[in-house]
């Protein structure tokens, strides 16, 4: 992950060490960009709300729509975040973005977007359903799709170089035991460039409930990935897993959340340790350490389109993680399904997270 200077966060631990008194009732900052706000607040005692944005709500770029974002990670190899749309009408690709390590947070569009091809060299279809992306050091990234579903490598321009095994049983239903719409939603890569994490968004058919698998690959001596076993999680009840990243080589932050018409939006923030990379036992069983459920937090004066029992809330599904001095940085985006009753929102947290950073 990209550092920024230690001024822009130096506040925010002086604030979580007691020195500095909270900014009252979420107030903009003075010269913020149009729809970004900051004024930090406990959502848990280890995580607390930094600032959000609307700046990228019902965008456009050219004849692109900058909507239903479902993945989010940071490329260090162009200093920008990659943000990675689940249905696009126009073909798939991904957006970059930069501004979002500013405080408060201001994302913006950094170009054309980066267009998607396969094997053929032809644009991919939009309708591909794609969730997750995590960038590698050399500037390639990967796509997990729940189409199929499929996790694919793909140069920097977007071209195809291969796609990652994935178990016939990952199949959806009726060729494996997934159902549709809810394969591999989460995908992270860890510090190192070396393993790559694969999640479910729910269990396969005959698991038991709360249960979700991940998939746990290792790059091999030519630099591919090679899946290695499977992880066990159980989720909150009544909850999906959204998103995962990784913070450290065994340690992931898990994104885990909900959606009703009386209760709106639910997110819970975990971690999970993955344990090391290589170990005798083929699947291993992870267990889940909560953060801070997000309704919690502070509303920081945000405004939604539809009932929320916390303005702030959204469908969050892309997370990107990065260590900061003295903690971490935890970014939020949400998917509007090109609804006009949802926004597309960059939420900035502060957190303390277990073990090693990474």
């Amino acid at each position: 992950m990209k550092r920024v200077g230690f001024v822009a966060y130096c506040w925010v631990c002086a604030l979580l060490l007691g020195a500095v008194a909270p900014v009252a009732h979420a107030a903009p900052v003075a010269h913020a960009a149009p729809g970004a706000h900051a004024a930090p607040g406990a959502c848990s005692p280890t995580v607390t709300a930094v600032g959000y944005s609307d700046a990228l709500d019902k965008k456009t770029y050219g004849p692109d729509r900058v909507a239903g974002l479902s993945g989010l990670a940071y490329d260090a190899a162009s200093g920008r975040y990659l943000a990675l749309p689940d249905h696009m009408p126009e073909g798939a690709v991904v957006w970059q973005l930069t501004g979002l390590d500013d405080l408060p947070p201001r994302p913006r569009i950094a170009g054309a977007p980066i267009r998607l091809r396969g094997a053929d060299g032809r644009q991919l279809a939009g309708r591909a359903d794609n969730e997750g992306i995590a960038a590698l050091r050399d500037g390639s990234f990967v796509v997990s799709s729940e189409r199929g579903p499929r996790i694919s490598v793909f140069a920097r321009d977007g071209r195809w170089r291969y796609d990652v095994e994935v178990p016939p049983r990952y199949r959806i239903a009726p060729l494996g035991r997934a159902a549709p719409n809810a394969a591999f939603e989460g995908l992270t890569v860890t510090p190192d460039g070396n393993r790559l994490i694969a999640a479910m968004e729910r269990g396969l058919a005959g698991d038991e409930p709360r249960t979700r698998r991940f998939l746990d690959y290792r790059r091999d001596a030519g630099g591919r990935f090679r899946l290695i076993r499977e992880l066990v999680y159980r989720t909150a009840p009544g909850m999906r897993i959204s998103e995962i990243a990784a913070y450290a080589p065994d340690r992931i932050v898990v994104l885990e959340a909900a959606y009703s018409p009386r209760r709106g939006s639910s997110a819970v923030l975990a971690t999970a340790v993955i344990g090391p990379a290589r170990g005798p036992d083929i699947v291993r069983r992870v267990t889940r350490r909560p953060l801070a459920d997000l309704v919690d937090c502070p509303a920081l004066g945000a405004r939604s389109r539809q009932f929320q029992r916390n303005p702030l809330m959204d469908n969050y599904e892309g997370m990107t993680v990065a260590a900061r001095p003295g903690g971490h940085i935890i970014h939020l985006l949400s998917d509007d399904n090109y609804s006009p009753a949802q926004t597309t929102r960059l939420l900035t947290l502060w957190a303390r997270l277990p073990g090693p950073r990474g």
